[in-house]
């Protein structure tokens, strides 16, 4: 009896030592790795992190753990902690699990309302153009343009749209005229399909990759959505010619000065 107390007492204090032996080789293991290297301290995401939260509910809603990792894997830009001068800010994408959380992660709660970046106090309005009107494709987000709108005259009116779309033929006399003098391109294609680009992506925006002259996007008589930043009066303008006329836009420079004007009609296209 004796001996066999003493032989699970016996076993008992080995099973002791081994966990203690794996939890010091865990740790050795850890020292191991960054031995020689500088550490830095990262955040880590613990779940998967809605697009929206605020830093302040990350914090406080236990979402990270802080890890050691050597400095030269680490982006410059990774959070070794959520500092109150981040609270207001939010994701503006979601984070999955075990993801290194980035400064670049977050902006503000308006900057990324509906997904797109809007600026303050304006409206985004989306509208079908041809590749003509979009200067064959070189219109890109951040472009600068004016928005000139060609309808059917309404008869005995002057230059009034009659409100039935562009007709044509011989009885019928068109006119262009300028919509909107000036206006900020802030999206390009349609979210999610290849290709589209939004002032937030300035990779695409630079290189053309967003859209080209030479793509097939940009070829005669295929339509693509362009979305502008507007006020409510300029947005019920472009909402009622997109249905009612035709739409173009023209690129402007620092330097160019569009006026609204009484503008042309088949009439006085020449002098």
């Amino acid at each position: 009896m004796r001996r066999r107390l003493l032989a699970v007492l016996v076993a008992a204090v080995l099973a002791g030592i081994g966990c203690i032996a794996v939890v010091a080789y865990v740790r050795g293991a850890d020292q191991r790795a960054l031995a020689g290297r500088q550490a830095v301290w990262v955040l880590i995401s613990t779940q998967r992190i809605p697009a929206g939260t605020s830093a302040a509910a990350i914090r406080g809603g236990g979402y990270t753990e802080r890890v050691a990792m050597p400095a030269e894997t680490v982006p410059s830009t990774a959070l070794g902690q959520l500092d109150a001068q981040l609270d207001t800010l939010v994701l503006t994408a979601d984070l999955p699990p075990s993801q290194l959380v980035l400064r670049g992660m977050f902006a503000e709660s308006s900057e990324v309302t509906g997904g797109l970046p809007v600026p303050d106090g304006k409206l985004a309005v989306s509208v079908q153009m041809t590749a003509a009107g979009r200067v064959a494709g070189y219109v890109r987000p951040g472009s600068r343009v004016a928005v000139f709108s060609t309808f059917t005259m309404r008869e005995g009116r002057g230059r009034v749209p009659a409100g039935d779309g562009l007709s044509s033929g011989h009885d019928y006399n068109q006119a262009t005229r300028v919509l909107l003098p000036r206006v900020e391109v802030i999206g390009v294609g349609e979210r999610g399909v290849s290709g589209a680009a939004t002032a937030g992506d300035t990779a695409a925006a630079a290189d053309g990759s967003g859209e080209s002259g030479s793509g097939s996007a940009a070829k005669a008589g295929v339509t693509m959505l362009v979305t502008v930043a507007v006020s409510q009066q300029e947005a019920a303008k472009l909402v009622h010619v997109s249905l009612t006329g035709t739409l173009s836009l023209a690129l402007l420079d620092d330097t160019a000065t569009v006026e609204p004007d009484a503008g042309i009609d088949n009439n006085t296209l020449f002098p």
